[in-house]
């Protein structure tokens, strides 16, 4: 017989070397059904979480379209004489203040 038969031979009658086979194809099955499960659980959470996040963004895109009416709805009544009688005034002056970007800040 060949080398390789003979081992083949001896590992299969060792009642240790198939123990330890076995401990070790059960053991990688215990792993692998472990990270299966976190897997499944961690894409549950995630989905969960994502549904939440929809709904609030909803609610929150709600809640600006109010902001937004009530902004227009006031916007029209502003004028000059609403501005004056608040305390606005007019500048007849305007000083702009300019700078040239040639410039570059660095930090």
């Amino acid at each position: 017989m060949s080398k390789v038969k003979i081992i083949t031979v001896n590992m299969i009658g060792d009642n240790h070397f198939r123990r330890i086979l076995l401990r070790l194809i059960i053991g990688g099955f215990i792993i692998i059904g472990i990270i299966y499960a976190y897997l499944i659980i961690s894409i549950t959470f995630n989905i969960l979480a994502r549904r939440s996040l929809g709904n609030s963004s909803i609610a929150f895109k709600s809640n600006i379209s109010q902001l937004e009416v009530t902004y227009f709805s006031n916007l029209s009544q502003i004028n000059r004489a609403y501005a004056t009688s608040n305390g606005f005034v007019n500048s007849k002056n305007n000083i702009f203040a300019t700078r040239s970007s040639n410039y570059v800040a660095i930090r």
